[in-house]
């Protein structure tokens, strides 16, 4: 029996694919979707997180500002709808994962409502632009995600829960 080769990523992959990195993302957007609604994040919003914000493509396509809704952008961007499937489906154990560390590290609550955040993320000393870029998409996403039903956007995106 042979052993499998270790998967070799670039430093930018790792990092990006670190689990206390997509914690903090996690955490940053369910920040922003908790204050925007008033109650939790559904469970099944979360997993749409990660792969709207760590491609660069991606994230880059998002606007500036939430005054766009989501199904609004998935209009304008349809080729990042046709790639959303796959990123989603590639990004489920990085985003279970994720989620584990920030339960774990009291980054975010699991509650019978969904997931909230308890207290404001915050980036570390010395995170450069695209840490600070990341950041703010996943709070633009977690504003999205607070005001549209997650079976909604699910469709938009063209996935299942």
């Amino acid at each position: 029996m042979t052993t499998p080769a270790p998967l070799h990523r670039s430093p930018e992959a790792q990092a990006l694919l670190n689990p206390a990195f997509g914690a903090y993302l996690l955490a940053s957007s369910i920040y922003a979707a908790e204050s925007k609604a008033g109650q939790p994040m559904p469970w099944p919003s979360a997993f749409l997180v990660l792969p709207l914000v760590l491609p660069a493509k991606a994230r880059n396509s998002l606007p500036v500002k939430s005054t766009v809704s989501l199904m609004a952008w998935v209009d304008k961007n349809p080729l990042q709808q046709a790639a959303f499937a796959e990123r989603a489906i590639s990004l489920t154990g990085h985003t279970r994962i994720s989620l584990r560390m920030a339960v774990r590290h009291q980054a975010v609550e699991v509650s019978p409502l969904g997931l909230s955040c308890p207290r404001k993320p915050r980036p570390a000393p010395g995170f450069g632009q695209e840490v600070t870029g990341c950041a703010r998409a996943a709070a633009l996403v977690g504003r999205w995600l607070a005001v549209t039903d997650p079976n909604r956007a699910y469709t938009a995106l063209g996935v299942r829960p």
